[in-house]
């Protein structure tokens, strides 16, 4: 056995400045230390044996230790690689080598690269299997983004768990994290198959995302200040019609129903001109603020991360703005040599003055393609201009008076708090306490001016009315774990974990209304005087609980044979006893081929592992609350006795299920981890199939049973298979002033199906004006488009009398197929018209350095999607009305030959031109340079004259260029597909800067 020897030294990175808590183990042992504040260690190590020195943002160095020496000088290099060295999988955390599922992680440095609101907009195409899609432009994120984890395999929520600081927020969605700041955040872990999963079991069907803030380290005190000012403008605007087109289409439209033109001041649609550019009186150059300050410090006993952020912007549609104050404090002490405690505490205070947009389809968006341009913005007296049917033969609502004269703001007061305590009674052997609150405190005020009076003018607004409603929605948690890891005769690592978990989520709201307020600078709730007809109401949810109990097993032998097994058996209050538990199992295992003896030392693949994983995971949110139950109707009436007359009382109106579980799913996973060259380039793959065996669907009562609901029920299944690539290549890895370049490339592709209904029966989804879009059936992917088959246009009258029956053609009508066979147009020749969901999706992310300055640009797409645009059912029907439209259907048939495409000008659409068909559909693929960055770092001879460890300035932009074929605003639409006016994306160009002291 060899002798021990003392070595002592200090630890540095680059510019020579200590590294504090850095760790030092004895390679092949659990012996090791970590450095102290100054940078310094002592320990014992085997003489002729190795130290690796690890450190979280830095490369990880192996240094020999030859024979005793106390003057060991290391420097760490910062690599953005490092952060994923260490990945939390739950409850705990993994070195990045020991990992057998199929885990992606996202550091900091790629979060604030690209600054928003939200933080899942940050790793939009920088993780493979994740698809990101922005629900709209509006400030503040607040229409939310859809995360969708290696697709979808469910008609109801699709949304993944989010876990922060260890604390699992409450099922909500789309902006469950805009009310984070992403300046605060240090890692995003997100757990893709259910071998990594299943840790969470019931609620983690959709993947899991564990967002790690940033924590205090050992050290002086560092502050830090980021910020940036920026504007945004709407990145693309539509080619409306200007007053004389539209004129001239509305003339024809009605000429051809045999109508006389409606107005006088449209005869001569040469004397019109240009009229009102509504998309230039809606839109704005808005502006986009953020200041973030953070402190980080502490000792080897205690430390400490305090940080404060403000985020305002303003929503480049008129009347919409956003603002969040957020201040967070994280603390860990170490209480003699067996306890640490510590906490994370998150305040946030956001605002949010809402503009409806593509909520329904009379936001202010939709309104602004509607209006004529013939239509004045204003009245005399500046107010605005109501259309009505004597002067504008147009009656809805002014798009400005949309998005402005109603004041509602939206509130939330949110605190996230989490406590632990951690006792290590022996080397290895750790009990954990973790307990936590996340209080969310939601007001939304809304107050309807009453418009001023104007002879003349048609008085739209004869009543000032408000709406408040307020909401408390709390949710607890207590987990308590065990965690016993040793390393046994040097070659078998063993980690064991055991834990509990229970979680409750509270819901109340109160909701008041009232109108006829006599003034309208008075505008709170109780300024208004009570009517009996407007509703003023509350309620108070039952709480709902989770109840768990969880374990997993980690072996390694010799660094090369890795196996996991996690089981959780988990309870839940929404279904009915005998029901509420079930057992989520999961199990990986992986093989380090590249530890092997006949690789070992290979110059050429520096890296092999391969991986396989099976696990069971569930998914509660789609049973709905106490959906096993009867359903009574206590309002039915009905005639009783002789003298018929009428009686209230109750009668059931859906059956009880007392079968209904949660939906699962089976996932299996197959992947490879390549490194070549010293790990220059990089590449992981991972193949998975998911099945889902019980989905809830909707299954017809009985016509005997006396009810009419349809019941939920396990009825339907479904599938989705896909691939996951992710490729990094180090092209240049200079050191100091030399050239640093690294090109990073995701990919992702999936395939998902509804096999079965079982008993259920093919249901829809997404409707609009022009009838049902998204419809769900068997062999047909989620979300499908359902509707007719477009077959050109009618050119002829003998083409009309030798088509099938299809009442109210004519030339220059639409043709729609005839798909039963029947001769004639109806309901039953609808089919499925279009799939949502896109072939594949890829993000390219190039980060540069040279010097003193840095340059990144990241390419993000998606490939292969449809997208249905209910955008040009607006338009387009000014065909066949009085609104507005865009220079599209300039090209409207006007005889044979004329145009095949878009259909002729006719008042009243006798040929129901606007139904749902494969001629509103478009391909979504987009290609989009989504953000360029340039930066420069001040030299350190500059800094040290202000003290300052770090001074970088940058310029970046965002959404600078859009390749696509779509002739909407933008192609990223929501995870449905369906545009229905979406708040446009913007582009931006910011300035920024961030010091460190």
């Amino acid at each position: 056995m060899l002798a021990e020897v003392p070595v002592s030294g200090r630890v540095t990175q680059s510019n020579g400045d200590p590294l504090p808590g850095v760790t030092i183990i004895v390679k092949g042992t659990t012996v090791g230390t970590s450095t102290t504040a100054d940078g310094t260690f002592t320990l014992n190590a085997p003489e002729n044996s190795t130290l690796i020195f690890s450190y979280v943002g830095f490369g990880r160095k192996e240094v020999p230790v030859t024979g005793a020496t106390s003057s060991l000088s290391v420097t760490l290099l910062e690599d953005n690689r490092a952060l994923s060295e260490v990945v939390v999988v739950g409850y705990g955390t993994q070195e990045r080598g020991s990992v057998t599922g199929a885990i992606s992680s996202v550091g900091a440095a790629e979060i604030v690269r690209q600054p928003v609101p939200d933080v899942t907009q940050a790793i939009q195409g920088k993780v493979s299997g994740v698809t990101i899609t922005s629900n709209g432009g509006a400030p503040g994120g607040a229409a939310g983004t859809s995360v969708r984890v290696r697709g979808i395999t469910s008609a109801g929520n699709n949304n993944p768990l989010y876990v922060v600081d260890g604390f699992p927020l409450p099922d909500g969605g789309d902006n469950q994290l805009n009310a984070i700041s992403p300046n605060d955040i240090e890692t995003i872990d997100i757990l893709k198959d259910a071998s990594a999963t299943a840790i969470y079991g019931v609620r983690a069907a959709n993947g899991v995302v564990i967002i790690t803030t940033k924590r205090g380290k050992a050290g002086k005190t560092s502050f830090n200040l980021d910020a940036y000012r920026g504007v945004q403008t709407v990145a693309r605007k539509l080619d409306l019609l200007n007053a004389e087109e539209y004129a001239t289409i509305n003339n024809e439209s009605l000429l051809a129903a045999g109508k006389p033109i409606a107005l006088d001041k449209l005869r001569d649609p040469s004397t019109l001109g240009e009229g009102t550019d509504w998309q230039d009186l809606l839109f704005r150059r808005a502006k986009i603020q953020n200041y973030a300050l953070s402190a980080t410090g502490g000792s080897e006993k205690s430390r400490y991360a305090l940080s404060g952020s403000y985020f305002q912007q303003d929503g480049v549609v008129l009347g919409s703005q956003f603002e969040r104050f957020t201040l967070r404090a994280n603390g860990d002490v170490q209480v003699g040599k067996m306890l640490k405690i510590g906490n994370s505490i998150s305040l946030t205070h956001l605002n949010d003055r809402q503009v409806t947009s593509n909520d329904g389809e009379y936001g202010a968006v939709q309104q602004l393609l509607r209006i004529p341009p013939t239509v004045q913005p204003y009245r005399p007296d500046g107010y605005w201009y109501q259309p009505n049917s004597a002067s504008d033969n147009f009656t809805e609502e002014n798009p400005l008076a949309t998005s402005q004269r109603v004041n509602q703001k939206f509130t939330r007061n949110r605190a996230i708090t989490t406590f632990y305590a951690e006792l290590e009674p022996l080397k290895g052997l750790r009990f954990r306490t973790n307990v936590g609150a996340d209080l969310i405190f939601d007001n939304f005020n809304s107050f309807a001016p009453k418009g001023p009076e104007l002879a003349g003018y048609t008085q739209r607004y004869i009543t000032a009315g408000a709406r408040a409603t307020s909401s408390y929605a709390p949710s607890y948690l207590i987990e308590n774990t065990a965690t016993y890891d040793h390393l046994f005769a040097e070659k078998h690592q063993v980690t064991f974990l055991v834990g509990q978990s229970a979680q409750e989520f509270n819901y109340s709201n109160v909701e008041a209304n009232r109108s006829m307020f006599l003034r309208n600078d008075l505008q709170v709730i109780n300024a208004g005087p009570i009517n009996a007809l407007l509703t003023n109401a509350g309620s108070i949810d039952p709480s709902r609980r989770l109840a768990s109990y969880f374990s997993r097993l980690n072996y390694e032998f010799a660094g090369k044979y890795i196996f996991q097994a996690v089981a959780r058996y988990d309870g839940s209050s929404r279904f009915q006893p005998g029901e509420k538990f079930g057992f989520f199992p999961g199990a990986s295992a992986g093989w380090r081929i590249s530890e092997e003896g006949f690789l070992q030392g290979n110059n050429t693949i520096s890296n092999l592992k391969l991986r396989v994983g099976y696990g069971r995971v569930g998914n509660e949110l789609n049973a709905g609350r106490f959906a096993y139950l009867y359903t009574i109707n206590f309002g039915a009436v009905y005639p009783l006795g002789s003298d018929g007359a009428i009686n209230t009382g109750g009668a059931p109106v859906r059956l009880p299920n007392p079968n209904l579980r949660w939906e699962y799913n089976d996932q299996t996973n197959v992947g490879i981890d390549l490194g070549f060259l010293d790990n220059r380039f990089e590449a992981s793959i991972d193949l998975y199939n998911r099945n889902s065996p019980n989905l809830i669907a909707g299954v017809p009562p009985s016509l005997v049973s006396g009810t009419y609901e349809s019941v939920n029920a396990n009825a339907a299944s479904a599938y989705n298979r896909g691939i996951d690539v992710g490729l990094t290549s180090h092209n240049f890895n200079g050191s100091g002033a030399d050239l640093n370049w690294t090109t990073i490339l995701n990919v992702s592709a999936y395939k998902t199906r509804l096999e079965s209904l079982g008993a259920g029966v093919p249901y829809n989804g997404i409707s609009s004006l022009s009838g049902t879009i998204v419809r769900y059936d068997v062999n047909q992917a989620f979300g499908s488009f359902f509707g007719y088959v477009k077959e050109g246009l009618f050119q002829t009258q003998a083409e009309v009398d030798a088509a099938p029956r299809q009442p109210g053609a004519a030339p220059g009508d639409i043709r729609y197929r005839d798909l039963n066979g029947d001769n004639v147009i109806t309901d039953a020749d609808r089919k499925f018209i279009g799939n949502p969901n896109p072939n594949f999706t890829f993000g390219i992310t190039n980060n540069l350095t040279f010097r003193n300055f840095d340059l990144s640009f990241f390419i993000q797409g998606v490939q292969g999607n449809d997208v249905y645009n209910l955008n040009r059912y607006i338009t387009e029907s000014a065909l066949y009305s009085t609104t507005n439209g865009t220079s599209r259907i300039l090209n409207r048939w006007t005889g044979e030959g004329t145009s095949t495409d878009v259909p002729r000008a006719i008042n009243g659409d006798p040929n129901n031109n606007l139904r749902v068909s494969t001629h509103f559909i478009e391909d979504g693929s987009y290609v989009r340079l989504k953000n360029l960055t340039f930066g420069y770092t001040l030299p350190k001879s500059v800094m040290s004259r202000i003290s300052a460890s770090q001074l970088r300035v940058y310029f970046s932009a965002q959404n600078l260029a859009t390749l696509t074929k779509y002739t909407g605003y933008d192609p990223e639409v929501s995870a449905s597909g369906v545009d229905r006016g979406i708040y446009p994306q913007t582009r931006v160009f910011m300035g920024g800067l961030n010091i460190g002291f």
